[in-house]
């Protein structure tokens, strides 16, 4: 029986992308055979002397099973980490994801069997998925236009890398600490230095599980009082308020998300997902209220659903948001939030809700 190989995934944002990790660690010292399966760099720059222990890939999506067991995976990974083990020529597998690279869709290449119906995680799997981070650009990212793609890989996996300690305050550096805690409390976060950099030390204490690790992203993880809290209302938003204070900065915000409704359009279920500065409300269709209850589905799961959020007059329309940040002023917060629901007045005339002034653009979803 061939061995397990151990996996290790390594990803980050532009500026921190893993590179560098990658070379110190095939440079370490040590006995372990690593091979390394990195994103294929511009034929313009051609490399002399070529490293055979790096394994240039270009990213091939496939699709495999029918129906809606059909998935997609990572088909040049796939073949290359297939290779490896059937050579015995690597004690461990480096991979590195690029900025814009589907983790989930290179997870799952590893728990999919392929048209043999062999599964990768017989042979190789994923032990650790690490994101880099540079601590003196990660606040900074976090204000800009790559906070969302940087703030899911850190909810995603399962160590974070943080670089560039020694170049920034102990102030930003347990500021960005404090954010990478509150964002993933399960992470190992391991502290890089100047020294030489040993792929044993990015272990994390339980192999990568996608399930669990979309599971933590998804709900509360972090939220302990003083990184965030949840609110919860049954009354609709006025949407011109809610919309005014979605387009306010709240101080010290890292990640907001859940499910919403507005007066104007009360059979929409709404969405909120705010990543550092990256902020999306989509409409993402229909409130169980709007179905005829001979209609509605009978699975157990969703009686047991009616049975726990049912209201007498809203039905299953809720605002439920799970909110996470740092320094955040939760009390003022908050108030706001309950500012931007209807007054009992506004409450009491329903039949004035559709004239409401309403800033959202979004189209009803079934047309």
């Amino acid at each position: 029986m061939r061995r397990q190989i151990p996996v290790t995934v390594i990803t980050g944002a532009a500026g921190a992308d893993g590179t560098t990790v990658l070379k110190r660690l095939l440079s370490s010292d040590g006995d372990t055979r690593l091979s390394a399966i990195v994103p294929k760099r511009s034929r313009k720059k051609k490399r002399s002397g070529r490293d055979p222990s790096v394994i240039p890939t270009t990213e091939h999506l496939v699709r495999l099973g029918q129906g809606c067991s059909c998935c997609t995976v990572r088909g040049d990974v796939m073949t290359k980490v297939h290779r490896i083990a059937e050579d015995q020529s690597a004690d461990h597998i480096l991979i590195q994801a690029t900025p814009q690279a589907d983790l989930r869709t290179l997870a799952k290449t590893f728990t999919v069997p392929d048209e043999q119906g062999v599964v990768l995680a017989d042979f190789a799997q994923i032990g650790s998925l690490v994101t880099v981070v540079d601590l003196a650009s990660f606040l900074d990212v976090l204000g800009g236009s790559g906070a969302r793609a940087l703030v899911e890989r850190i909810e995603l996996c399962n160590v974070v890398l943080a670089q560039g300690s020694s170049d920034v305050s102990s102030e930003r550096t347990e500021q960005a600490l404090a954010a990478i805690k509150a964002l993933n409390s399960d992470a190992v976060v391991v502290m890089d230095s100047d020294t030489d950099l040993a792929v044993s030390a990015l272990s994390a204490a339980v192999p990568f599980d996608l399930n669990q690790a979309e599971q933590r992203a998804a709900g509360t993880d972090g939220m302990n009082g003083t990184a965030g809290f949840s609110f919860e209302a049954r009354r609709p938003f006025h949407p011109a308020r809610l919309h005014a204070l979605l387009a306010e900065r709240w101080t010290g915000l890292l990640r907001a998300k859940g499910m919403f409704w507005i007066a104007s359009r009360p059979d929409l279920a709404c969405s909120l997902d705010v990543a550092g500065s990256s902020q999306l409300t989509t409409a993402d269709g229909m409130w169980w209220a709007t179905v005829s209850e001979h209609e509605r589905s009978a699975r157990p799961d969703l009686k047991r659903y009616f049975e726990t959020i049912w209201h007498p007059e809203f039905g299953d329309r809720h605002q439920s948001i799970n909110i996470i940040g740092v320094g955040l002023d939760v009390a003022a917060l908050q108030a706001k939030l309950d500012a931007a629901l209807l007054t009992d007045d506004e409450l009491s005339t329903p039949e004035e809700w559709p004239t409401m002034t309403d800033p959202f653009p979004w189209k009803n979803p079934n047309g």
